[in-house]
Formats: structure tokens, sequence, C-alpha cells
């Protein structure tokens, strides 16, 4: 019987999920699960039970069940700390671990949990984009603004000068708030609301650009110039080499693109859209 690791990266609109061998390899097409983000407690244990099941190949036993889960979380501890920001809010303080070794019938210590943008990493550095970069800062932006920051293909120590404690910066001042209140899904859907008049996800955006909608296009493009704005701290301080974007920039670089390519080209950054999050739990 063929030994499967159980991957699943857990974003707050959907899980993406799949069955890997010990070397990494996808033994089945990643597949595309909801979320279901809202819902209380009950209802996320079972839709995680659901998936759990639902990947596992025919004839295979599970050996370990890797997640990328977005922070704050107790990672080594296996504990949800995700609370107001719009996703798992039901889980807060919920030891995961042991519920997922509980709906699995997997040991505990065969559970294990990584930041979702740190998986992200991982993977660039070992798989992906970023296998010759010596700094790299990923981001990826979806429900929140995740981010990690590499060095020599590992992550970056605690301490290492220009990283913020846990390679997070989603809390950092940005503008009357914080970045994540800015760069993240709500973010642009208050911008949309603002400019359009009718709040709108990247998808609904890009919809109404397709159509020829000029202040979709503009929307976008202030959202892009928010992005910089945000991100220029960071590269100041910690001045990679490389810079990886993930998640929902891919479909929008199109539309701040201008932007970006000053704001890339002089700071003589290799900017990469890409997103290898699987293969590097089993890194991780």
């Amino acid at each position: 019987m063929q030994e499967v690791y159980l991957c699943l990266d857990v974003g707050g609109t959907e899980i993406k999920a799949a069955p890997l061998d010990k070397r990494g390899n996808f033994l089945a097409p990643v597949r595309h699960f909801p979320a279901m983000a809202g819902a209380d407690r009950q209802t996320l244990l079972e839709n995680f039970g659901w998936i759990f099941s639902s990947i596992c190949p025919e004839n295979a036993l599970p050996i370990e069940i890797d997640l990328a889960f977005p922070g704050p979380f107790d990672y080594k501890n296996g504990i949800c700390l995700l609370q107001g920001l719009d996703k798992y809010d039901a889980l807060y303080g919920c030891n995961l671990r042991r519920a997922f070794s509980e709906i699995s019938g997997l040991l505990e210590q065969k559970i294990q949990f990584i930041n979702d943008a740190a998986a992200f990493a991982l993977g660039e550095m070992a798989f992906g984009q970023a296998t010759q970069a010596g700094r790299a800062l990923f981001v990826a932006v979806g429900t929140g603004c995740g981010s990690a920051f590499g060095v020599n293909g590992f992550l970056a120590e605690e301490g290492t000068p220009g990283v913020p404690p846990n390679g997070y910066f989603y809390n950092a001042p940005f503008r009357d708030s914080c970045v994540d209140d800015y760069i993240s899904r709500r973010g642009l859907e208050k911008l949309s609301g603002e400019m359009l008049g009718v709040p709108l996800d990247g998808r609904a955006l890009a919809e109404r650009i397709a159509a020829g909608d000029e202040r979709a296009k503009a929307c976008f493009r202030c959202f892009g110039e928010q992005l910089c704005d945000a991100l220029q701290p960071q590269i100041e301080a910690f001045c990679p080499d490389t810079l990886c974007m993930g998640d929902r920039l891919w479909q929008a670089r199109h539309y701040f693109c201008t932007r970006w390519k000053n704001f890339v080209q002089t700071r003589r950054l290799l900017y990469i859209l890409h997103r290898i999050l699987l293969c590097g739990l089993c890194r991780g």
C-alpha cells in the first residue's frame, strides 16, 4: 500500500489540496474545496474531514497531514489564533492538531502546520522561481496579506535584519490602519466601493474590465499603487534581490504593470508572479 502525505493550502475563500509522495511528487491533481471560513466550528471541522478523505487515493495509506494555514497561528502546538480577520473566527483557540488527529486517526505528531506564506516561500526556493535567490521576499495576497522572507534557500531566522517578527507585516502600520486592511480582498472591496459605488472582489472587477469598464481598470491601478506603497518599507529594510508574488495578483498583474515595472526596476529586483505551495509543505 502506497504511503501518502495529504497536503492542504488553507485559504479564506477556498482550500486547495492534493496527495503527495515523500519526494514531493503529486499523486493526483490539485483539487479545490470551499473554505466555508465563516461557518461554525463543527461545520469547519467536518469540512476538513471531508477534504482529508476526498483527496486520499484508493489503496493508499495517509501517513501525515501537512497544512499551510494563515496566521496568526501557534504552529508549534497546532492552535488557531485567527480572530477578527474575516476567516475561521470559530476556530479561535481550537487545538487543530488534536482535532485533526481525532478526525483522521493519525497520531498528533503526524499533523503538521506551517504558515501558508512560509510554505509558498519554501516551495519556490526548493522547486520554483527562487532557487537561485540570495534574499527573497514572498507575498501572497488573498483574504489577507501573507508574507515570508528567505535567505539562501531557507526561511530567514528570527532577528535577521529587516525581517519583522515571524516574517509577518500584515499588521504593520499603513495609512490610517494596517497593511492587511488595504492589501487584501476586503481592502480591494473597500476601494472599489469608494471608487465605483459598489464593493467588488478581484474576479468581479476583472469581469468589468473585460467588458470595457475603464473605472474598474483605474480601481486595480489604484490598488497596485497601494501595494507598492505597502511593500516599499519592507523592501528598503530587507533589500531582497527577488520578489515573489502569488495568489490573486497573478490575474491582476496586467492592470498595474506600469507602476510595478518602475517599482521593480529602480530596485533591481527580479519580480516573479508565481505560486508553488503544496510542494513546500513536504519540505517544511
